[in-house]
């Protein structure tokens, strides 16, 4: 099979060469992108789709011996397509040039092979004869815990090692792997399931009817409490952070302090790692003073009894001024809403609107966190509709990855719960940002985020949020409404749609 590059200039990269060739690199994309020679090479410039990884290459990672071999031909691998005869005989899902996060796991497969060649007294990818290809299709095949699926993705990154080599500028003349020729069946493990996405297991109904409620719940109950509580604390950080230290906010604290120990009233408080700490901004906020006057007359209260100590023994919460709207069954869903846990009810309002948005309408978990504000207008007339982007089978006319993704043909149709959750989200981002704009739904540190709140950190976010509905539940002397662990392990992002 012919691998030519003749339609493609045939350069040899030096030190100070761009990773990614300037007419590669998205439009979106605000950074820098590094030099060939760097020991790192972030993908992220070649990435439009909101919800995909931002991967680096870490080239210190490779041995010594091929690390730079390894590098040309990833060289090529990024800013070069293989021509379309290479797809001759290959599955409709190969394509000539591959998406940032495919390149990345690519690259993770050669320092696999790559370190399996370095223990083996192999110091040159010279020596990669098929017998090596042999020899190494067959370690993979036997590796204990290693599935089908995975050794095929290695197979394939190799067959790409090999015709990227072709290719390149300084090829190394790699032998073509005997899997490319023969089949794979000798070098992949017996099949244990069907594999693929439709293999995963659906969430177990006992698991999901009661996290879907609870979801429900919040996006249409319990929503507008919550972000009245976020934006009551909002305003009461910013007042502490404004206000300016006078004597008469010194005295005032003085006696908020003296009052509360006279009565016996509890002092706001906060968890800390190490204990009970004093609410210092939440008190400062609702007097109008700064966070350090108010550390100041903690330490240095004129009283016989020390106020720590009293804080200690009398640790109270941090009520906000807020009218409780939602309820249960004709119950507020709380008696009061709290400084301290505004933020972590900010992060499960965000999390019920994904559990609502993945589990009602079918989409992929990438196509949820590609919808921006403005995807679900109020129609004149018939349905609500959800106009999105799919990324997963996006390719361009030459049947290549499209990182940017389309729009999606046919429309999703929207049931009532599902706009709700939009319209929630629309309240927290701003306009036209994504749904699940990641610096918007960071809630506690505000760090700057490029696309989407990440696969991993939804993960996570799904089972604090299961946590946190069943203490709800609790609470509310509902516990037949608690989430049970699901058999089949976390609940993640992809099950909701099976």
């Amino acid at each position: 099979m012919t691998t030519s590059y003749a339609e493609l200039p045939l350069v040899v990269p030096g030190p100070d060469s761009p990773s990614i060739e300037p007419g590669l690199v998205v439009a979106s994309y605000q950074g820098t992108v590094n030099r060939y020679g760097a020991p790192t090479w972030p993908m992220a410039a070649l990435i439009d789709n909101p919800s995909a990884p931002r991967e680096t290459i870490h080239w210190t990672k490779f041995p010594d011996t091929t690390r730079e071999e390894f590098r040309l031909i990833a060289w090529h691998m990024v800013n070069r397509a293989l021509p379309d005869t290479f797809l001759v005989g290959k599955v409709p899902s190969w394509r000539t040039r591959q998406s940032a996060p495919s390149i990345y796991q690519a690259v993770l497969s050669w320092r696999t092979f790559a370190e399996w060649l370095d223990k083996r007294g192999i110091t040159s990818l010279d020596a990669c004869t098929e017998e090596i290809f042999h020899d190494y299709g067959l370690h993979l095949s036997r590796k204990r815990g290693t599935s089908r699926s995975t050794v095929g993705s290695h197979l394939t990154a190799l067959t790409r090692l090999w015709a990227f080599d072709e290719g390149s500028v300084l090829p190394r003349e790699i032998a073509e792997p005997p899997w490319n020729r023969e089949g794979r069946d000798d070098y992949l493990p017996a099949a244990t399931s069907s594999g693929g996405e439709n293999a995963t297991e659906p969430v177990s109904p006992d698991t999901m009817g009661p996290l879907l409620i609870w979801a429900l719940r919040v996006v249409e109950d319990f929503a507008n409490d919550i972000l009245a509580a976020w934006a009551e604390k909002q305003r009461l950080t910013t007042r502490a952070a404004e206000a300016k230290s006078t004597p008469e906010s010194r005295t005032l604290l003085k006696s908020y302090f003296n009052d509360l120990v006279e009565r016996g009233q509890p002092i706001p408080t906060h968890d800390h790692p190490s204990g009970r700490r004093f609410a210092l901004t939440y008190i400062a906020g609702i007097h109008g003073a700064t966070h350090g006057q108010t550390g100041n007359v903690v330490g240095s209260r004129g009283s016989g009894m020390a106020l720590e100590q009293y804080m200690l023994s009398n640790p109270g919460d941090c009520p906000l001024d807020i009218p409780i709207t939602g309820l249960v069954e004709g119950k507020p869903w709380k008696q009061s809403l709290d400084f301290t846990e505004a933020t972590a009810m900010m992060r499960h309002l965000g999390t019920a609107a994904f559990i609502t948005l993945s589990y009602l309408t079918g989409m992929r978990p990438g196509e949820v966190l590609g919808l921006r504000t403005g995807c679900c207008p109020d129609p004149e007339s018939g349905r609500h509709l959800i106009h999105g982007h799919v990324y997963k089978t996006a390719t361009d006319e030459n049947g290549n990855h499209r990182s940017e993704g389309e729009l999606r043909d046919v429309p999703w149709v929207a049931i009532a719960p599902v706009v709700s959750a939009i319209r929630v989200l629309e309240r927290i981002v701003p306009d036209g940002a994504l749904l699940f704009d990641g610096a918007a739904h960071d809630f506690l540190t505000k760090r700057r985020f490029v696309g989407s709140v990440t696969y991993s950190s939804w993960r996570g976010r799904v089972e604090d949020f299961a946590a946190w509905a069943s203490d709800l539940a609790q609470s509310l002397n509902r516990p037949h409404e608690s989430v049970p662990a699901d058999p089949n392990g976390a609940i993640g992002t992809e099950r909701f749609r099976r």
